[in-house]
């Protein structure tokens, strides 16, 4: 370290380490958005067939904030892991200590980063996240309507979910010699139909796809009998498409967290979900402290394998923020709102045992 007044000299030195953080910050997203786009990308085309590539990338950024919480912190560590580990490794540590400069000083600058991706995430799972599954569904059913009023000329054939239609030609949007595919959900028995029509007009109304077919005749599989009408006319509900499962949205996971601490001080909490909505609250609250957790532990781990390979580190470093995650998400939410344990402890059990580890990894690297 250059000699010079001691502020200025830690100044300068929080400066440097926040300038590696962030490079690594960013290299560390990058690099984890190119292997998990192709992925995303299959995923997308798989919720949204048919859709032009413009629908598509409209779509992606959903689907990236809905991972953003989880790859973010994982991220972070990760960059934490490589700037520690490469202090050490280029004696720059050592230099550190030369300086008369505590230890512990190094983690001011990667705690205000902490702070702010903390702040940034917690945000986002309070008051995001809990609605993005209403706009991906809003946003799924307005691209399945578009896919049927805007058919590229000469396309002859159109599949949403169940709802099958194949025709011999097409002509100002009226599809002739058609076969249907649908799912009749008129009866007690929800069971697909198969239909030929002389033609076919398709039209969107809300969320609502209605076919008329005209020299209608359909074959029931079940009692084997065909029957013809001279006119038919069904709809399909388009949001029962993209989303089989009915959500109630009541959920806590559903509910922004002021709609959540309205309704349990209100006592409009429905039977058996107090706990949950309580699990809840703070398990978005340990979407915050994770980045505390995570740097202590990612500086631990660079310093510790400061002697192997980096990619060691940050292989070690990925598999803390798997695990952390699989215990938090799993064990933390059955503990949390299945058992005896106060909601709280459930929440936070996973974060204070990983904690408790962090520290004594850090002790251990600095004493070394």
């Amino acid at each position: 370290m250059p000699a010079g007044d001691p502020s200025d000299v830690t100044l300068k030195l929080h400066t440097y380490i926040l300038r590696q953080l962030l490079v690594a910050f960013v290299f560390a997203v990058g690099a984890l958005l190119f292997v998990a786009l192709p992925g995303i990308a299959v995923n997308t085309v798989h919720k949204l067939p048919n859709v032009d590539a413009g629908i598509l990338l409209r779509f992606l950024p959903i689907v990236l904030q809905s991972l953003a919480p989880y790859v973010l912190p994982l991220c972070f560590m990760l960059s934490t892991v490589a700037v520690f580990g490469r202090l050490a490794a280029d004696k720059e540590w050592i230099g550190i200590h030369m300086a008369g400069i505590h230890p512990l000083r190094t983690l001011a600058a990667p705690a205000l980063l902490a702070g702010l991706l903390g702040l940034l995430t917690f945000w986002m799972v309070s008051n995001e996240l809990p609605q993005l599954k209403k706009r991906q569904k809003r946003f799924m059913v307005d691209a399945t309507a578009s896919v049927v009023e805007n058919l590229q000329p000469g396309r002859t054939s159109l599949q949403i979910g169940d709802f099958l239609l194949k025709a011999g030609a097409r002509e100002d949007g009226t599809f002739y010699n058609a076969y249907i595919r649908y799912l009749d959900e008129d009866e007690d028995e929800r069971r697909l139909m198969d239909a030929f029509a002389g033609a076919v007009d398709l039209w969107i109304d809300g969320d609502f796809l209605h076919f008329k077919a005209y020299d209608f005749e359909l074959f029931d599989p079940e009692s084997k009998v065909d029957k013809w009408s001279e006119e038919f006319e069904a709809q399909i509900n388009l949001a029962g498409r993209v989303e089989r499962k009915e959500q109630s949205y009541q959920r806590a996971k559903y509910l922004v967290s002021s709609e959540i601490r309205r309704r349990l001080a209100s006592g409009e909490v429905e039977p058996g979900r107090e706990r949950e909505y309580r699990f809840m609250l703070h398990y978005r609250a340990t979407m915050f402290a994770i980045y505390y957790l995570f740097l202590l532990l990612g500086a631990a781990t660079g310093l510790l394998m400061r002697r192997g390979t980096q990619l060691g580190a940050l292989a070690v470093s990925a598999g803390y923020g798997i695990l952390y995650y699989v215990l938090n998400m799993r064990l933390g939410k059955e503990l949390g709102q299945s058992s005896d344990l106060p909601p709280w402890l459930g929440a936070w059990l996973t974060t204070i045992v990983g904690g408790a580890i962090a520290v004594a990894l850090v002790r251990r690297a600095l004493k070394r």
